[in-house]
């Protein structure tokens, strides 16, 4: 009868915009997990108002999303340098474990060597799913 263009029938238009489909997805999922909300599902008996337990909610969130955020740019940074050539293949893993000392303050727990491939244990690295969105 009538045909869509290719833009809306395949949906390309959002296709590419990881951020947006991110923003609207981590809003929802703030807004259902607030204490009241929870309290109007009748998932939590009493919803209790007031100035400490609003900080610990908040300071939990915080925690969530704040705390996470190193790890995710050392993960996409090192991607990046995979990509444009920066680093030789035999020094992933040296790289990946001098950037997460870098950003984020943290050491291997045991001697690491080139023959590991830590960033590799995280689903995104061998998925090729950017981490930043």
């Amino acid at each position: 009868m009538f045909k869509e263009t290719y833009s809306w029938s395949s949906g390309a238009c959002f296709r590419y915009d990881y951020s947006f489909h991110e923003a609207i997805g981590e809003t929802i999922a703030l807004s259902v997990a607030s204490p009241r909300h929870l309290q109007t599902l009748g998932l939590v008996q009493k919803s209790i108002d007031d100035t400490a337990h609003d900080i610990n909610y908040l300071f939990t969130q915080a925690m969530d999303k704040l705390a996470f955020l190193p790890f995710a740019l050392v993960m996409d940074k090192w991607r990046w340098d995979v990509f444009t050539g920066d680093i030789r293949k035999e020094q992933y893993n040296c790289h990946w474990w001098r950037l997460r000392e870098q950003y984020q303050g943290v050491k291997p727990p045991v001697l690491r060597s080139e023959m590991d491939f830590d960033p590799g244990s995280k689903y995104h690295i061998p998925a090729n799913i950017p981490y930043i969105r």
